[in-house]
């Protein structure tokens, strides 16, 4: 398939130097200045293949010829992809400058998984910190949710949005930010922060309580009792999940030891998220493990939709489609795991404001 003409353009022809394209002739310096093409050069403007298609397409440069785009897939499968994650991020005029080509901008990543660095589109990027660190990825790639963890902790302690560009099956690209969160609220830790009588009440109604299907039921006035984080008004009295339940056993026997299967890791990250002060309800209906509230389940919304690690999205296809949902009801999507030293770390993965939402200029 031969590419279209460029029609008129000042730019020389593209010629291939060892696994590059370099643009000769002092006119190439305008692809750098202008837009951050490539690299300069003593001679002109070396560009990756990418970078070339994408020139065609956004400033005239002329395809080197008629059987470049058919010879160039054959080495670059990669290379219609790649391209339209450009062409999203140059159309509005960011400064994107690809990792190959950053002493160009006297810059360096803060993590060596980034495929490029962006600046805003009014400034020159000798003259300005980066405001981004990207990646790009196809919407069917497995997610290794440890390992972005550790782009986002790295991109994010350097001061710079980590964010994601994400292409379809269409070529359509959307654009998704990875941050961490620290979901807090104001209910009381019920591990620590319980009076003797409270804990009386709780002992009381759990040593008569009574097993129900899916959980367990506690015969005591809904306003005596005292962990507002779990458990729903049912029937004159409480009931809990099986889950909440394990939760009320440890608090009225703290040396309960936790079950050391996906059950106990479900036990270990319900406790974390009650002892940060939050309300914590069935997600079901948005499609997650649980929803987080600040505060008294009633008052304001749930900020938060938490899903841990087991349970997460296994693609970039379907994080999106949560992460969408969320962004759609107002909340975060938050997927949760343990790190090394085994505390809790909560990684969203966020649309990013409307001015910071890079797609392709032309629907294909």
């Amino acid at each position: 398939m031969a590419a279209n003409s460029a029609g008129g353009s000042r730019l020389p022809v593209p010629v291939k130097r060892g696994d590059v394209w370099v643009v000769l002739g002092t006119t190439a310096n305008r692809l750098w200045d202008r837009g951050c093409f490539g690299r300069p050069i003593r001679d002109g403007v070396q560009l990756t293949t990418a970078e070339v298609l994408c020139a065609h397409r956004l400033r005239g440069l002329p395809i080197p010829n008629e059987q470049w785009l058919s010879d160039a897939l054959v080495e670059c499968p990669d290379l219609l992809l790649e391209s339209e994650i450009l062409g999203a991020l140059r159309f509005p005029g960011e400064k994107v400058v690809l990792a190959q080509n950053l002493s160009a901008a006297n810059a360096v990543l803060l993590d060596p998984r980034s495929w490029a660095l962006r600046w805003s589109r009014n400034v020159k990027p000798k003259e300005a910190l980066p405001l981004a660190e990207i990646r790009w990825v196809k919407a069917s790639d497995s997610i290794d949710w440890d390992e972005l963890a550790e782009w986002t902790a790295n991109i994010e302690a350097g001061g710079r949005i980590p964010e994601l560009l994400i292409i379809d099956d269409e070529h359509s690209v959307v654009t998704y930010r990875s941050t961490f969160h620290q979901p807090n609220g104001t209910l009381a830790n019920p591990f620590r922060e319980l009076d003797n009588d409270q804990r009386r009440i709780i002992a009381h109604a759990w040593s008569e309580s009574r097993e129900t299907s899916e959980g367990i039921w506690l015969d005591i006035e809904p306003a005596r009792w005292p962990i507002n984080g779990i458990g729903i008004r049912l029937e004159g009295g409480i009931w809990l999940s099986e889950m909440e339940g394990r939760i009320v056993s440890r608090i009225v026997n703290p040396t309960m030891p936790i079950p050391s299967d996906e059950v106990g890791r479900r036990v270990e990250l319900l406790s974390d998220l009650l002892s940060k002060g939050l309300a914590i309800r069935s997600g079901f209906k948005y499609g997650t493990r649980w929803r987080a509230y600040a505060g008294a389940v009633g008052g304001e919304h749930a900020p938060w939709l938490i899903v841990p690690v087991e349970e997460a999205p296994t693609n970039w296809g379907e994080v999106c489609l949560s992460a969408r949902l969320a962004a759609n009801v107002n909340k975060s999507w938050l997927c949760a795991y343990s790190n090394a030293n085994n505390d809790w770390r909560y990684l969203a993965i966020e649309r990013p404001p409307s001015d910071s939402r890079w797609m392709n200029p032309v629907k294909h």
